[in-house]
């Protein structure tokens, strides 16, 4: 679980305000998503929900551990995927212990769930970047954390990538109880999987249910251009809805 009262996020070292009053809660099984322009600062705000930049003011309550997916992670050296992963079970180790059979068991199941079990042992810096961020997510998942937080973690997917990411967050939260924070430029991932969605306005926030952040009048104030809703047939037949920015660059 996830309980923020009252937070104020601020620019590291800087004394800028980027938020402030944020109120929510978000329990197990649950998925947030964070929309927000270049710059608003959804990354800031998801490193202070962590506890790795200091809040302003107002308090952050975590329900347990906390895993991390940071954009595109680097690897200073080039470890095989399948250790890059099993360092997600460092939390339930002693300082001095290495992974063993069973953590790395664990992690070849991540590794697997992700569709990057043929690559276990490619170096890491062998991979693309949307097979790394597969990668991180794998480790995040090694973990066995109650709390996954992702920064953007599609940014580097193709669209068929950005399904299997999101089908694997809806089924860890379903099954697991995960409580899940991603942030995201893609509307459609909110309304794909998220329970909860917070809107980071130029000029303030708001959050709420999915499906009522989700309409055109906010999310049009979001990206400061007008956007349509509209539905179609997903593969079962059943209609969803599907988010259509207006684009008025050409000829503008």
């Amino acid at each position: 679980m996830i309980e923020v009262s009252n937070l104020e996020v601020c620019v590291a070292g800087k004394g800028k305000t980027l938020l402030s009053g944020l109120n929510l809660t978000l329990a197990a099984g649950q998925i947030m998503a964070v929309l927000g322009p270049n710059g608003r600062g959804k990354t800031t705000l998801l490193r202070t929900l962590l506890g790795l930049l200091p809040a302003g003011a107002g308090t952050v309550r975590l329900g347990g551990h906390a895993a991390y997916v940071p954009q595109q992670g680097e690897s200073m050296f080039p470890y095989p995927v399948l250790s890059m992963v099993a360092m997600g079970r460092a939390r339930h180790l002693r300082w001095w212990q290495s992974p063993g059979r069973a953590d790395m068991n664990v992690a070849a199941g991540c590794l697997e769930a992700v569709g990057l079990g043929e690559l276990a042992q490619r170096s890491f810096h062998e991979l693309s970047g949307g097979q790394k961020q597969l990668v991180h997510i794998a480790r995040a998942m090694a973990s066995a954390s109650p709390i996954i937080v992702l920064d953007e973690p599609m940014a580097a997917l193709d669209l068929r990538n950005q399904d299997l990411v999101l089908g694997i967050l809806a089924r860890l939260a379903r099954e697991q109880q995960l409580c899940i924070v991603f942030s995201t430029h893609s509307p459609q991932h909110a309304l794909h999987v998220s329970d909860q969605t917070l809107l980071l306005y130029p000029e303030g926030c708001e959050a709420g249910s999915t499906r009522l952040m989700c309409e055109a009048e906010r999310l049009g104030r979001v990206y400061q251009m007008p956007v349509a809703l509209g539905q179609a047939q997903d593969a079962s037949g059943s209609l969803v809805q599907g988010v259509i920015p207006l684009f008025q660059g050409v000829g503008a």
